[in-house]
This record gives C-alpha cells, sequence and structure tokens, in this order.
C-alpha cells in the first residue's frame, strides 16, 4: 500500500502510460483513510468548540481552522495525481484518456441542469466510471471493442514492475 502510495505522487503529471488495479485502488484506500482521520478531528474539534462556546469561550475554534485548511490543502494537492492515476487506469483497461475529460464536461453539463433525469444520468456516468476503473488490465482491447494507442506509453513505477 505504502508503494502504491509512493508512486502516487511520484508520477503526478505522467499521463501517457497505465496503472493497474492495485496502482489505483490503494492510493483510493490511503486517501479515504487520511480524510476520515481528518473529519474525525474536525468533528471532534467541532463538539469540543461547541461546548465551549456554550460556556462563553472561544477555545478550540483555531483547531477547527487548522484541520479545516489542512483538509482543504490536501484536497488540493490531490487533484493532479487523482486526475493523473485515473487517466493511467482508463489506459490500462483500454479507453482513451480523453473519457475522463468527456465524462467531466457531461458531468458539468448534466449538473446545472435540475431535472431528475439528468440526475440518473450523471449517477449512470458515474457508476460506468467506476466499473470501468475495477475492469482488469486491457480489458476493452482483449473484447474487440477498441484497440488504444500505446505506443508512445512511458515507463512508470508500479506495483506491476515488481510482480514480474
Amino acid at each position: 500500500m505504502f508503494k502504491a502510495y509512493k508512486y502516487y505522487w511520484e508520477n503526478s503529471f505522467k499521463y501517457q502510460a497505465t496503472s493497474t488495479r492495485a496502482d489505483y485502488w490503494w492510493p483510493v484506500l490511503a486517501n479515504l483513510i487520511i480524510y476520515a482521520i481528518l473529519w474525525l478531528l474536525l468533528v471532534a474539534c467541532g463538539v469540543s468548540s461547541f461546548s465551549s462556546l456554550i460556556n462563553g469561550s472561544t477555545q478550540g475554534l483555531g483547531a477547527i481552522l487548522i484541520i479545516a485548511v489542512l483538509m482543504a490543502v490536501f484536497g488540493i494537492a490531490n487533484i493532479f495525481p487523482g486526475i493523473a492515476i485515473t487517466v493511467r487506469r482508463l489506459r490500462d483497461v483500454g479507453i482513451s484518456g480523453w473519457f475522463l475529460f468527456a465524462a467531466w464536461l457531461l458531468s458539468i453539463i448534466l449538473g446545472n441542469v435540475d431535472n431528475e433525469f439528468c440526475n440518473g444520468l450523471m449517477a449512470i456516468l458515474e457508476i460506468v466510471i467506476w466499473v470501468f476503473m475495477c475492469l482488469p488490465t486491457n480489458y476493452i482491447s482483449k473484447q474487440g471493442w477498441w484497440s488504444p494507442n500505446k505506443s508512445e506509453d512511458k515507463e512508470i513505477p508500479s506495483l506491476r514492475n515488481e510482480n514480474e
């Protein structure tokens, strides 16, 4: 898990490569654990601060601010590595990385429409992306549906290289 998370940060701006399921899901799990810890700290500080506010003190509000800033910085820092690993994972499955951009644009368009049908389409789109993230390597090209151009792929550190 730690090696996959290290590779996640090392390959933050490498889009022309592939990533295995383990390369993708271990960092997702690590980020989920980090966010859960930060949220629990935020809730604990919030409860503590709320009780001190009732007693007429502002003690603990600084801790809430610090944790909120940490969460924001961590979220912003994860934008480019998250996009890169998702693109690499899609390329590993056999789909162009531009699919993520198209899905993102479609979600922006559908998200601006206040309609149950559009909300349903957004949910289906997210489920499709999650299914793609779970597919094995070269699944799409092995089925004969698509043949991605991977001639310009670069070799990057990956858990795949350690298993060989």
